[in-house]
């Protein structure tokens, strides 16, 4: 009888743990689904609702569906807030390399391609553009928040928890966080730049950030330290870019250009993410 009932309860146990993957595995493909397809739902919501210079209904959807999924799944559907990384935590060198990632990135290929001649600053007042970086910091936040809550906050823990190796669980949530942006993409980027070797260049920088945020995201157990990464990058990268501060070569746009689309920021990105996973593994 004793063995009977160990078995059993053992048994029971394991029924229990594999429905609850079952159901989480459900839950990551709701959320991808939702994210893949809020962009687009909203893109025509705007053809119906029109769109102005601050914004629009269907930009909002856009914004605001991955992560009221995330706490739908967590807060109706039982995935809980455990591995949510919600607190802030300690931890602090991970934070100052949080903020001080896209500075240094920017000024290595920034500074690297003045020097050789690929890019050119345009003349606009330097003060100009830091003013504009000090506007986008407060919006940037906000937004980022979101963004981070929903990919750092739900996707990435979600497919760690099934199981999933680090690398190809930074993948998927690369993937499918770079193509969430691919409907309003075009909005904040300008190229001439042919769709067939554009998009799955920006989705390969996307995966390369995401190996960074993911791993800093696993060694603080916060996602804090990715909305601070991602608010100064967008703060940064945007105004630059968008604000036509910096004139790239054109033949040159997809080596130089310093977003993570261009191949040397991805190059630099993509080695800062291996190193932080084989750091982590020696460490472990």
């Amino acid at each position: 009888m004793m063995k009977e009932t160990v078995f059993n309860e053992r048994g029971s146990d394991l029924t229990v743990e594999k429905s609850m993957i079952t159901r989480r595995g459900i839950h990551v493909g709701i959320f991808a689904v939702v994210a893949l397809s809020c962009g687009w739902i909203g893109r025509w919501l705007d053809t119906y609702a029109g769109r102005d210079a601050s914004g629009s209904l269907g930009q909002l959807l856009w914004i605001a569906a991955p992560v009221l999924t995330m706490i739908l799944l967590r807060s109706a559907a039982g995935d809980g807030w455990k591995d949510a990384g919600l607190r802030l935590r300690g931890h602090g060198r991970y934070y100052a390399g949080s903020v001080l990632f896209f500075p240094a990135l920017m000024l290595l290929v920034v500074g690297f391609g003045v020097c050789v001649g690929w890019m050119d600053w345009t003349g606009i007042s330097p003060q100009t553009y830091v003013k504009a970086c000090a506007l986008a910091l407060i919006p940037s936040f906000i937004k980022n928040i979101a963004e981070e809550f929903a990919w750092r906050g739900y996707l990435a823990p979600s497919l760690f928890a099934l199981g999933v190796p680090r690398l190809w669980a930074h993948a998927v949530t690369g993937l499918i966080w770079g193509a969430w942006h691919i409907p309003y993409l075009f909005l904040f980027i300008t190229t001439s730049e042919g769709m067939l070797t554009f998009l799955p260049r920006m989705l390969l920088g996307v995966v390369a950030m995401a190996i960074v945020y993911g791993e800093i995201r696993l060694r603080t157990g916060s996602v804090w330290p990715a909305v601070l990464m991602h608010t100064v990058g967008n703060a940064l990268m945007n105004p630059l870019i968008a604000g036509e501060y910096l004139a790239v070569k054109e033949k040159l746009q997809a080596l130089a250009t310093p977003s993570p689309d261009g191949w040397v920021a991805m190059g630099l990105t993509g080695a800062a993410g291996i190193w932080l996973m084989r750091k982590k593994q020696r460490t472990a």
